[in-house]
C-alpha cells in the first residue's frame, strides 16, 4: 500500500479533506430544554345539588394504547359491563349515576409517535357508550420504550370533571414507564414536553382524594430498570396499590377487587380520617409519625373486629435495599429530574420464580369472559374464585348482597370519635412503643406508604406482590395466586388510611 495515500501533502488527501469539510459529520440533535414545571392544577368539580344520598364512585381507566397492549384493551372492553355490574352489586349502588366511568388512552409524544399523545372520554354512567369508545381503541405505535404516561395522568386532572362527594379512583393499565425517570434508551430524557411531572401529579391526586392504582403488565414492565420502584412510589403517595398482572384474563378481577377494597378505605377515612391526621400532627408530622400512628390505628381496628375487602395477589417482585431506597427517594423528591440521577442500580432479576412459573404456564392468554369476583348468594367472610369459563352474562344477572361479616362474627363497634388518637402517649413511654406498649413492627418492602411487614397474624401478609429475600415454597395458592376475600383489616390498609388522611388534610408535603 502506497505511503503517499496517508501523506497530508498529497493531492488526494487534500481533495478528500475539502470534501468532508463541506459535509461535516452529523452530531446528535441537542436535547430540548426542560420546560418550566407545572406546579398546580385546577381540578374540575361538578357541584352537587344536595339531593344525592348514599355512595357514588368516579372511576377512570388510563390505558396504554401502544403496540403490545391490545389484549388488555380487549379485556377491559369485553368485561366493562360485568365490572360495573359487580361493583354496583357489591357496593349497593342503585342510582343511575352512582357509578361513572371515564377513559384516558395514550400513546407517545412526537417524534416517537405521530398519531396522538392522549385522548379521553369524559365521565358517564352510560356504560354502553364507554364500551363503544373502547371498541374504537387499537394498540399501535410507541417508539423508544417509555410512553406518554405523565400526559395521561395530567389529563385526569385537567380534562375530567369529578364529583366532590364521590370516591375517586384512577386505574392505570400499562407495561412501560413515563419519560424522564432515567431509563436507558429514553429519547425524551427531559420528561414530559409540556412540563407535567408525575410526582407533582401524584401529590395533587392525593390531596384531592384521588387514589391511583397501577396494573403492571408483566413480565414486560419489570424489564425496565426503574419502572417498578417508580410506580410503587407513585401508588404509595396516593395510598393506592401496584398490582402485577399475570395475564389479561385476570384484569377484570384485579380492577373490581381494587375498587371494592378502596371503598372500604374510603369508608374508614370518612369515619376517622380527621382524628388520624390530628394524631399524626401531634407526633410531629413526618414519615415516622405516620408509620407509628398507622400501627396504633391497626391495633385499634383489630380490637373492634374491623373487616375489609382485600385483593391478595401472588408474590411477584423481589425487593432489595437499593430498591427500597429508590422508592423512598422517588416519594421524597419534588421533581423527577432532581432525583433521577441519584437512583441506585438494582442488581439481579425482579420477578420471583413463582411468578415466572405461573405466568409462563398461563401463556399470557386472554379468554373472553374471563375471571371476575363471583356473584354472591349469601354473605360470607371470604370470596372464592369463579370457575374457569365464567362469562360476563353469568355475572350480570341480579344484584348480590353487599359483603359483610359472618353471622357468627362478633359485632363491629361503630365509633364516631376515634378516642385512641385523642390523648398523647403515656408519660415515660419509649418512642419505639405503641399506645399499647407493644414494640412497633419492623417494616419491609412495598405496601401502603412504607412497606408490608413480615408474615405475622397481625399483618395479614398484606402485600400485593412485593417481598424481600428468597421466595417461600408456599404451594397453597391457586395457579393464578389471586384471591379476593374479606378478612381482618391489614396493617398495609391501616398505612393507606393514615397516609391518605394526612394528604387530604393538606399537610405533609413530601
Amino acid at each position: 500500500m502506497d505511503d503517499d495515500m496517508y501523506d497530508d501533502s498529497s493531492s488526494g488527501y487534500s481533495a478528500y479533506s475539502s470534501y468532508y469539510a463541506a459535509y461535516p459529520p452529523r452530531s446528535p440533535p441537542p436535547t430540548p430544554p426542560r420546560p418550566e414545571p407545572v406546579t398546580t392544577y385546577n381540578v374540575k368539580y361538578i357541584e352537587s345539588d344536595g339531593t344525592r344520598m348514599g355512595k357514588c364512585i368516579d372511576l377512570v381507566f388510563v390505558l396504554d394504547c401502544t403496540g403490545s397492549m391490545q389484549r388488555y384493551i380487549n379485556s377491559v372492553r369485553d368485561h366493562i359491563f360485568a365490572i360495573c355490574d359487580t361493583i354496583r352489586g357489591e357496593e349497593g349502588l342503585n342510582g343511575a349515576d352512582d357509578l361513572r366511568v371515564a377513559i384516558v388512552n395514550y400513546r407517545d409524544h412526537k417524534p416517537q409517535d405521530n398519531t396522538y399523545v392522549y385522548k379521553f372520554h369524559p365521565f358517564t354512567s352510560n356504560i354502553a357508550e364507554i364500551q363503544g369508545y373502547l371498541r374504537g381503541l387499537t394498540a399501535a405505535g410507541g417508539g423508544d420504550g417509555p410512553e406518554a404516561v405523565t400526559a395521561a395522568m395530567a389529563a385526569c386532572l385537567t380534562e375530567l370533571e369529578w364529583r366532590r362527594e364521590a370516591a375517586r379512583m384512577v386505574v392505570l393499565i400499562a407495561d412501560a414507564p413515563p419519560h424522564g425517570i432515567g431509563e436507558s434508551g429514553d429519547q425524551i430524557k427531559q420528561g414530559d414536553p409540556d412540563g407535567h411531572d408525575p410526582l407533582v401529579i401524584a401529590r395533587t391526586m392525593a390531596q384531592c382524594g384521588i387514589t391511583f392504582f397501577m396494573v403492571a403488565c408483566e413480565d414486560t414492565l419489570s424489564n425496565y430498570s426503574r419502572a417498578v420502584d417508580f410506580f410503587t412510589a407513585i401508588c404509595n403517595m396516593t395510598s393506592g396499590v401496584m398490582m402485577p398482572l399475570t395475564t389479561a384474563d385476570l384484569l377484570a378481577m384485579t380492577i373490581v377487587g381494587s375498587v371494592l377494597e378502596n371503598m372500604d378505605m374510603e369508608r374508614l377515612i370518612s369515619e376517622i380520617g380527621r382524628e388520624v391526621a390530628e394524631r399524626i400532627k401531634e407526633k410531629g408530622e413526618n414519615l415516622q409519625s405516620v408509620e407509628e400512628v398507622a400501627q396504633e390505628l391497626h391495633e385499634r381496628l383489630l380490637l373492634r373486629n374491623e373487616q375489609t375487602k382485600q385483593v391478595q395477589l401472588q408474590d411477584v417482585y423481589i425487593q432489595s435495599d437499593n430498591s427500597r431506597k429508590n422508592v423512598s427517594m422517588w416519594m421524597n423528591a419534588q421533581y423527577i429530574h432532581e432525583v433521577a440521577p441519584l437512583i441506585l442500580p438494582v442488581q439481579g432479576r425482579r420477578l420471583t420464580d413463582k411468578f415466572r412459573k405461573n405466568n409462563y404456564n398461563a401463556g399470557f392468554k386472554y379468554t373472553p369472559g374471563g375471571r371476575l369476583p363471583p356473584r354472591r348468594t349469601s354473605a360470607t367472610t371470604s370470596a372464592a374464585l369463579p370457575t374457569p369459563g365464567t362469562t360476563p352474562s353469568d355475572l350480570a344477572v341480579g344484584s348480590p348482597p353487599r359483603l359483610g361479616t359472618s353471622p357468627s362474627s362478633p359485632p363491629r363497634k361503630i365509633v364516631s370519635d376515634f378516642k385512641a388518637f385523642g390523648s398523647a402517649p403515656a408519660a415515660g413511654a419509649a418512642p419505639s412503643l405503641s399506645v399499647f406498649g407493644a414494640p412497633l413492627l419492623a417494616t419491609g418492602p412495598g405496601g401502603g406508604m412504607f412497606g408490608s411487614t413480615a408474615r405475622t397474624p397481625a399483618s395479614n401478609t398484606a402485600m400485593r406482590g412485593f417481598r424481600g429475600g428468597e421466595e417461600d415454597d408456599d404451594d397453597d395458592d391457586d395457579e393464578s395466586g389471586t384471591q379476593f376475600r374479606q378478612a381482618a383489616i391489614s396493617l398495609d390498609q391501616a398505612r393507606r388510611i393514615a397516609t391518605q388522611s394526612v394528604f387530604r388534610a393538606g399537610r405533609l408535603p413530601i
